[in-house]
């Protein structure tokens, strides 16, 4: 109900005829409509941003496990989005974020500064929006799914696209759009 008409657009009546039980349930979990609200948040938050919470939780030892944690990350918070796309609806239509996306951003981070530390991340990267240019990615491309599907005819869910859509994000992520060498443009 939140997804398709938002938080003031439904009562909590037609919430619960819709989950088939009573009004007195809501109460007795949430309080209210608010705290089932809250707890829809937070429950977005503990689905779809605990495993890239975990792969980023220890340093990466290697390049390759760098490389490999970063695409890990972008499949595993995209299959997530996909999975929980109505729980996704509702954190972006209500303007509200999960405390855990606190969490994810700092240890996203300090994954990242470990990675400069160890040599692994370029020096000058602004580690801070790293993170946010991910989920933005992520988050857009499932959003948009059903105008993707309609301009393009591409179905995002699609296990051969999904590789591919990860793979061209991580390249760019990780290597940008210019050559390796300081020719000018």
């Amino acid at each position: 109900m939140f997804a398709e008409k938002g938080y003031e657009g439904g009562s909590t009546r037609e919430i619960c005829a819709r989950a088939s039980t009573g009004t007195n349930m809501v109460h007795h979990y949430f309080g209210n409509k608010a705290g089932l609200l809250d707890a829809i948040i937070e429950r977005f938050g503990a689905r779809v941003l605990a495993l890239p919470i975990k792969l980023l939780a220890a340093p990466a030892q290697s390049r390759d496990d760098f490389v490999s944690r970063i695409e890990m990350l972008f499949e595993a918070t995209m299959d997530a989005c996909l999975e929980h796309r109505d729980l996704l609806k509702v954190v972006v239509r209500e303007d509200a974020s999960p405390a855990v996306l606190g969490n994810y951003a700092d240890t996203f981070v300090a994954f990242l500064d470990e990675g400069k530390r160890r040599g692994l991340v370029r020096e000058g990267l602004d580690t801070s929006m790293v993170s946010g240019v991910i989920l933005d990615r992520v988050i857009n491309q499932v959003l948009y799914t059903p105008g993707i599907k309609a301009a393009h005819d591409v179905d995002i869910s699609d296990p051969i696209y999904l590789k591919r859509w990860c793979a061209a994000n991580v390249d760019y992520v990780l290597h940008g759009m210019l050559p390796a060498t300081n020719r000018s443009i």
